[in-house]
């Protein structure tokens, strides 16, 4: 551990050079296989994001704004679907190919963010020979989160909000330590603006952080002037959306995503997730439910205003608008402590951060100066655990905050203040141990529980593509007989949209299995309700053992199909 003392500076960047590239690679391999395993996988929010991406770019502005979908992500799926072209079974693929390019951009942004960490003041130890050591520890712990804790299997914006966020807390370390200029802290606000685009909840998190930056350079006497300019970019890049959005909407609003999530996780309106239709009988302040077609079982009706694969899904805001999203005190103190201890658990316990640090401290040495150290870095780690606060209040999930946890991660590294060499080396090694144990005991199990799924989502690619045997043509408008959020992953690749259902699951129960256990007469005046939607065919995800003669089945996918039309003529 210690022949690295020998060696000149430039022999010390040569190798810190080699670990980059070796860690580099390696990452992106695993992520690699990872995305390739996963190439058929979707997910509910995937298929509003493409749906997104693909009316931004035919120029329908006014259906593509939405209230919960945050635009930046779908705008680059849309721009690469609509730049390959893909055919139905290579469209999948390729939204996975773009989370990998992410993630490749993501490593390159952290890399940004480390090295500014390891070039700040606090950091004493880290330093000359030490340092090729810190970035092995680095890269470990972006392989453990981002291999390991974030799933690269889902569609979801939430690689792209982790790269933005350590840009910008590479850029506020560059801050603190005096080295930022006017067009950087323009540059900073302008990311902050980016990162909402990416997510609505990089909003609040904009302005703790401006907050804190100001905050900074009143402690530190750093130029107050800078945080307006880093407000200025912010305002830039984020107002166009935010007048956009308020006047599709008709009134001022930079998103109801947390309206929504307090209606549904903190006042448990139900059904949670689709096909609301009023707290009571009578519609009660449902304003524009989906309509009801049939009583039991329950089939539900939606083709219009909202477009989309499956528009229930694709616009819940306007589907539920109406519901509880006041604040009830009680109901918000039980949830908030429900989540604080699942953060707890998870970010603290789990993932192995509090005993990493907890040891770094202790066998440092010197637990005061890494206590000060810890302390010195507060503008970091306000605004980091600010968003864990913000997720506390409403739902959390790991994949929400994955940077902010990496950031509080490298902080602890950074803070620890070790004396001597054979406490360096002590340290270094139960850390790095502890990582990679961490990142390969996990690993393999992500891949073990992707490579089980991968049948299923492989199904999903050959009932689209025996829909289209069948001769069902794009934008064909069909009916589904089960849940249209899982449906929604085969009808998106034929081009069909979802305009009625037989949901499978439902507050009042399973309507989609009684609709198979229902009468002759029931199950064709169920059908013929779904008929007169405008519906063309009705595909069962859920069928019988034995099918009625009226139905085909799709192969051997588990699916069948029924035309409301003859189709011999």
């Amino acid at each position: 551990m210690q022949t690295l003392g020998i060696l000149r500076k430039d022999e010390i960047q040569i190798v810190i050079s080699r670990i980059q590239w070796w860690f580099r690679g390696g990452i992106a391999l695993c992520a690699l296989i990872d995305c390739w395993i996963n190439r058929f996988q979707m997910n509910p929010d995937g298929i509003s994001y493409l749906d997104m991406g693909d009316l931004y770019w035919k120029g329908n502005w006014h259906a593509a704004l939405n209230l919960l979908w945050s635009p930046l992500y779908s705008w680059l799926t849309g721009l690469m679907l609509l730049l390959a072209k893909p055919v139905l079974r290579w469209e999948y693929p390729l939204v996975h190919l773009l989370t990998f390019a992410i993630l490749v951009a993501t490593l390159f942004c952290f890399e940004f963010f480390w090295r500014e960490l390891l070039a700040s003041q606090v950091n004493v130890v880290w330093v000359g020979p030490w340092r090729p050591y810190a970035w092995i520890l680095g890269y470990l712990l972006f392989a453990y989160v981002h291999l390991a804790v974030h799933q690269l299997v889902l569609v979801t914006p939430d690689l792209l909000v982790d790269a933005l966020v350590y840009l910008t807390f590479g850029m506020m370390l560059r801050f603190l330590a005096g080295r930022m200029g006017a067009p950087s802290a323009f540059l900073l606000g302008v990311l902050l603006g980016v990162g909402y685009l990416a997510k609505a909840a990089m909003m609040p998190f904009a302005v703790v952080f401006l907050l804190t930056m100001l905050a900074a350079a009143c402690w530190q006497k750093r130029r107050k002037m800078l945080s307006a300019v880093a407000l200025a970019g912010f305002l830039l890049a984020s107002l166009p959306y935010v007048t956009a959005l308020s006047l599709n909407a008709h009134r001022f609003t930079w998103g109801d995503a947390a309206k929504l999530n307090q209606g549904l996780c903190v006042n448990h309106v139900r059904p949670p997730s689709h096909n609301w239709q009023g707290d009571q009988p009578g519609h009660r302040d449902a304003q524009h439910p989906t309509r009801k077609i049939f009583s039991w079982p329950e089939a539900y009706e939606f083709s219009a205003p909202i477009a989309g694969t499956y528009p229930v899904w694709y616009d819940p805001v306007y589907w539920s608008a109406g519901l509880d999203s006041k604040l009830h005190p009680e109901r918000e103190m039980q949830v908030i402590v429900s989540n604080s201890l699942l953060i707890a658990e998870h970010v603290l316990l789990e993932s192995g951060f509090f005993i990493m640090v907890a040891l770094m401290f202790a066998l440092g040495g010197r637990i005061k100066d890494s206590w000060n150290h810890l302390l010195a870095f507060w503008p970091i780690y306000i605004p980091a655990i600010a968003v864990f606060l913000m997720y506390a209040l409403v739902h959390w999930e790991a994949r929400y905050t994955t940077g902010m946890m990496l950031v509080l991660w490298a902080v602890g590294i950074a803070a620890a203040n070790v004396a001597g060499d054979k406490r360096m080396a002590r340290v270094f090694w139960i850390a790095s141990l502890l990582l990679s144990a961490l990142t390969v005991g996990r690993f393999a199990t992500v891949l073990s529980e992707d490579h089980r799924n991968f049948r299923r989502s492989e199904q999903t690619l050959r009932v689209a593509e025996e829909l289209q045997a069948a001769g069902i043509g794009s934008r064909t408008p069909i009916a589904v007989i089960g849940d249209g959020n899982t449906a929604s992953y085969w009808a998106r690749l034929g081009g069909w949209k979802i305009i009625a259902e037989v949901p499978q699951s439902m507050g009042t129960g399973d309507s989609a299995s009684a609709f198979w256990e229902s009468s002759p007469q029931t199950e064709s005046a169920v059908l013929n309700a779904l008929k007169n939607t405008g519906a063309k065919e009705a595909v069962a995800d859920v069928i019988p053992t034995t099918l009625p003669p009226e139905w085909l089945p799709l192969g051997n996918t588990g699916r069948a199909i029924h035309f409301f039309q003859d189709r011999s003529q």
